[in-house]
């Protein structure tokens, strides 16, 4: 019986230890606003093929933990990717907006895209929205001025 238990408690607390690296991870100071949440601090954001996490801590405290692989994770409540933009950002983007914006890439297929040396800016306006899109350098600035949104990603060099 004992051995049964212990088993039990062995493969508990090794699938519990047990992580993946991510291939990467950069240190930013980070601005996200919205309706809802108002945070300007350090944080991280590592990556790989298929994750990404977004962090950012004050008082060597993650206030602020994104997860996004399969679903999107926020501060331990997850929802499906959709739900989680309209949640966010007040309005249901499509599914992997938030994989494109985090992963400094164009967003809705590159629309309105003018590209420069250092990346490249877009700006998309719809009833629903209102988005200017900047990334260079590394460095991130989403606005959706009619949902009231801003995120700003500054990297933070060795």
């Amino acid at each position: 019986m004992y051995k049964y238990i212990f088993l039990v408690v062995a493969i508990l607390f090794i699938g519990c230890t047990t992580t993946i690296p991510y291939t990467s991870s950069k240190a930013y100071y980070m601005v996200i606003k919205n309706p809802k949440i108002a945070l300007a601090d350090t944080g991280f954001v590592k990556k790989d093929d298929t994750r990404l996490n977004l962090q950012i801590f004050s008082a060597s405290s993650p206030i602020f933990d994104l997860h996004v692989e399969n679903q999107v994770c926020l501060n331990a409540i997850c929802f499906a990717k959709e739900a989680f933009n309209y949640e966010f950002f007040n309005f249901r983007h499509y599914e992997n907006f938030i994989e494109e914006l985090f992963n400094l890439q164009p967003i809705y297929n590159q629309k309105n895209i003018q590209k420069n040396e250092n990346g490249f800016e877009q700006r998309i306006k719809t009833n629903s929205y209102d988005i200017t899109y900047k990334v260079e350098n590394n460095n991130l600035y989403f606005k959706d001025k009619k949902n009231g949104i801003l995120i700003k990603l500054k990297e933070l060099k060795k």
